[in-house]
């Protein structure tokens, strides 16, 4: 596996994840969970963050040794 392999695809679940909390996040705090909406909303910060941060370091590092970016296929 290349690192372009390991950032295309970790990007892409820490995504998914990021995602998938932000909608707790919205259930929680409709419902009136300010706790558990706090949590799921910091969550969802950090995967994104963690997501874009491994692909954007990735990219960064391929265009100064003038390789391809990372890609899913």
């Amino acid at each position: 596996m290349t690192l372009n392999d390991f950032a295309g695809w970790a990007g892409y679940g820490l995504a998914l994840l990021g995602i998938a909390t932000l909608g707790l996040f919205l259930v929680a705090a409709g419902s009136g969970f300010g706790g558990w909406a706090l949590i799921a909303g910091l969550a969802s910060l950090v995967l994104l963050a963690g997501s874009a941060g491994i692909f954007g370091g990735v990219t960064h590092h391929d265009h100064k040794v003038h390789h391809s970016t990372p890609h899913m296929l």
